[in-house]
């Protein structure tokens, strides 16, 4: 019978440090002390950790649901077919980043080209976004909505860091998203050419309205 009130209290006390820890690193940062955590949230440094051993598997807890709607939402836009969904899910991303300056600075770090400290824990969101909305990105390139000469990461590398540039500033960040979706768009006339042809009736129909219209004035005239 003691074991229930035991399982209980961890319970509780693993909630309350992932609902402090939310706020530490919205409002210090990634890198804030851990002890600071452990105050705010009334437990012992050894209470916390053996809750989460490291940082990130901390960093990881407290941001798996922002992971797992940035995922759904690319599923979501992967489904409805929308040919400008990749830049929409853009949007997104930094919105969702710039929620939080923990997770902003978490996934600046994590989409650099060169980590700093590659760690399974954020290799895993990387993993895991990357490879949900790598379908928007390719039916973009199919579709000549993206230019070719950047890959998915590199792509993704860029929107996150406007995240990380702008802070916490929203209208810096979509006018410096604006920006870089200029940049990526592909000029209008490969969007025009990957574009689906005209069925050959609808084709032979819009040939002969001018000629047709042309040949009747014509035969009014004379």
């Amino acid at each position: 019978m003691a074991e229930r009130p035991a399982r209980k209290d961890a319970q509780r006390n693993r909630t309350r440090l992932l609902e402090t820890a939310a706020q530490v690193f919205h409002d210090v940062g990634a890198d804030a002390p851990l002890d600071l955590i452990a105050v705010r949230a009334g437990v012992s440094n050894a209470t916390l950790y053996r809750h989460f051993p490291t940082r990130r598997r901390l960093l990881t807890a407290v941001y798996a649901q922002t992971i797992d709607a940035l995922c759904a939402e690319a599923r979501t836009r992967v489904e409805d077919g929308d040919d400008d969904a990749l830049f929409d899910w853009f949007g997104v991303v930094v919105d969702r980043m710039q929620a939080s300056r923990g997770l902003r600075e978490t996934l600046v770090a994590a989409y650099a080209l060169v980590p700093d400290e590659p760690t399974p824990e954020v290799d895993e969101w990387h993993e895991r976004i990357r490879d949900t909305a790598e379908p928007l990105f390719t039916r973009a390139l199919q579709r000549g909505r993206i230019r070719p000469s950047m890959p998915w990461t590199e792509v993704l590398a860029l929107v996150t860091a406007v995240a990380g540039a702008a802070g916490p500033d929203r209208t810096a960040a979509a006018r410096m998203l604006a920006v870089v979706i200029a940049g990526l768009r592909a000029p209008e006339r490969a969007a025009h050419r990957t574009a689906p042809r005209t069925s050959p009736p609808e084709e032979r129909r819009s040939r002969r309205t001018p000629s047709g219209g042309a040949a009747g004035q014509g035969a009014a005239g004379s």
